[in-house]
């Protein structure tokens, strides 16, 4: 009864059942136990699962840290000892992964507990049925620890290491950061370390993965996949046979009759499932931007080009500053990239950052400042820091349009909103020192930032307004080459005569050819002058020239 095998149940049909109007009730794990390992019972079917380990190795830590942990652990199994790890690191960081290979080399399943999926209420009575399961399997008991945002009731760490100093077998807990022993029964813990794979690994990882298949790529085509994606083993194993399956659907699609057995994915498409392996946190958070623009679409003076290009030179060499030159042993803040584009209205800032994902290979996400600032106090920081958390696996680069708004002057301390919007702010130049990802800030009021986040930025981009040169190109740039347009339209009177920013021409020229088509004919200067003087009502400013010019 002590050890909860038989529970002393009283006759429901007393009010004041005595002793002897009691029943004994064989617990309902270990029925399930002697009647040939029945499946879990409804409060653990929801967050648990039972693996039977497969053959994958993690890369994160080293061979000698994998021996020390399979010793340790077998060790602990001949002698009937209790054993605590915590495999502490980033998340996808292959702790799972190294648990299951840990529990293959002992010659046992695993035991995996999904703390988010714990039900409302279950406490202590959970954690008594989780440890009898493991106990009676003779698995290895796998636990990840939910951050405090999403941990449901019963899953704090102290109450489950509480529930783990009774236990005696092989657990593993798994989180960013250790939790505090507070309790006297909790169980001593072994603590290791998993980082991020580097440059070098995941370089032999792409290369074994697509040796597995038959498949190579130069060694430029692995530096640009190991460069760009900071992926985990699996999620590279993932990529690849996703790349592959498909291109086998691609060449069916379009040859049923054919072997596919030639047809090999390529570089982009490899990229294109690397990217797909990461970002869904993302998602929640942030607003896909599928990028269109390239190099040939943006128009900016040559400094501001030149500019551009080595803020992508930076990103695709990080792994040869950082790692082969030894930068990042100097370094413990500021080693991602951080940008500021600055300039009036519809100057190409936000055309600059998708023609710097397209040249990256990168997804883009712009952050929607209305799932980030909150009236209440704190929720602001909790949302950054989601952003950023989730930002760090997702291989992709942030995107503050009007950052402004978030990246404001702090201000002299009046009252306690003051103090509060200075928290904000001052949080904010923490997680973009710590980001090791690239983000892009773009404002039009480069007066109201922070001075303290210029320190923070390695590149500022100014985007100045386009002079008459830069609107020739930026209206013969316009139209896509399917677009009807005559002959006789003058670039040179366009340029020269209206006045208005790239983000401007882009709007006159679709309005001109939603005009062109509703009259059934090409585009003509006609049409154009329409929409200059539309565009010109719509903002407000004089149309004096354009209209003689219309005329004349």
């Amino acid at each position: 009864i002590r050890h909860r095998i038989l529970h002393l149940k009283p006759d429901p049909n007393q009010v004041e059942p005595p002793l002897l109007a009691h029943y004994l009730k064989l617990d309902e794990a270990v029925t399930r136990h002697l009647l040939g390992g029945l499946p879990f019972s409804a409060t653990l079917a929801d967050a648990c699962d039972m693996l039977s380990p497969a053959g994958h190795r993690a890369d994160s830590i080293s061979e000698g840290t994998r021996e020390a942990l399979q010793t340790l652990a077998e060790q602990a199994l001949a002698e009937g000892e209790s054993i605590t790890f915590f495999f502490e690191g980033p998340d996808g960081s292959e702790k799972e992964t190294a648990a299951e290979a840990l529990a293959r080399s002992l010659g046992i399943d695993m035991l995996r507990v999904r703390v988010d999926r714990i039900a409302t209420g279950a406490r202590d009575d959970f954690w008594r049925q989780i440890i009898r399961h493991a106990e009676l399997t003779g698995a290895l008991l796998y636990i990840r620890l939910a951050d405090e945002s999403t941990r449901p009731e019963g899953a704090r760490p102290e109450e489950i290491l509480e529930a783990l100093g009774r236990f005696s077998g092989i657990s593993i807990l798994a989180g960013s950061c250790r939790p505090r022993t507070g309790s006297a029964v909790a169980p001593p813990i072994v603590s290791v370390t998993f980082d991020s794979l580097g440059f070098a690994a995941r370089q032999n990882l792409w290369q074994h993965q697509l040796e597995c298949y038959g498949m190579s790529l130069s060694s430029e085509e692995l530096e640009f996949l190991s460069a760009r994606f900071s992926l985990t083993a699996s999620q590279i194993r993932q990529a690849v046979s996703t790349a592959i399956v498909n291109e086998r659907w691609r060449f069916l699609a379009q040859s049923p009759s054919r072997d596919y057995g030639s047809s090999q994915p390529t570089v982009n498409d490899l990229a294109a499932a690397a990217r797909a392996q990461s970002g869904h946190e993302l998602l929640n958070l942030a607003r896909k931007i599928e990028p269109r623009y390239g190099w040939a679409d943006i128009v900016l003076p040559a400094d501001q080009m030149a500019q551009l290009d080595e803020i992508c030179a930076q990103a695709k060499l990080r792994h040869v500053v950082y790692d082969a030159w030894g930068f990042d042993r100097k370094l413990s803040l500021g080693k991602g990239l951080n940008v500021l584009f600055c300039g009036p209205p519809g100057t190409g800032k936000t055309m600059a950052a998708e023609v710097i994902s397209t040249e990256l290979s990168l997804d883009l996400y712009r952050i929607d400042l209305s799932q980030v600032v909150n009236k209440y106090i704190g929720e602001t920081e909790k949302n950054l820091d989601r952003i950023f958390r989730a930002a760090e696996n997702s291989n992709a680069i942030l995107f503050f349009d009007e950052a402004d708004a978030l990246f404001g002057k702090r201000s002299q301390v009046r009252d306690s909103h003051d103090r509060y919007a200075n928290i904000e702010i001052s949080y904010l130049l923490q997680k973009m020192e710590e980001y090791l990802g690239i983000s892009i800030l773009a404002t039009n009021l480069r007066q109201n930032l922070d001075e303290a986040f210029v320190r923070r930025l390695h590149a500022i981009v100014e985007f100045p307004f386009p002079d008459e040169e830069h609107r020739r190109k930026i209206w013969q740039n316009v139209f896509p080459k399917e677009a009807p347009v005559q002959e006789d339209i003058c670039f040179d009177v366009l340029a020269r005569e209206i006045r208005l920013a790239g983000g401007n021409i882009k709007n006159m020229a679709l309005a001109a050819a939603f005009s062109a088509a509703a009259m059934n004919r090409d585009i003509g200067m006609d049409e154009l002058m329409h929409a200059a003087y539309r565009e010109h009502q719509k903002i407000g400013c004089s149309w004096a020239e354009i209209a003689t010019l219309k005329h004349g």
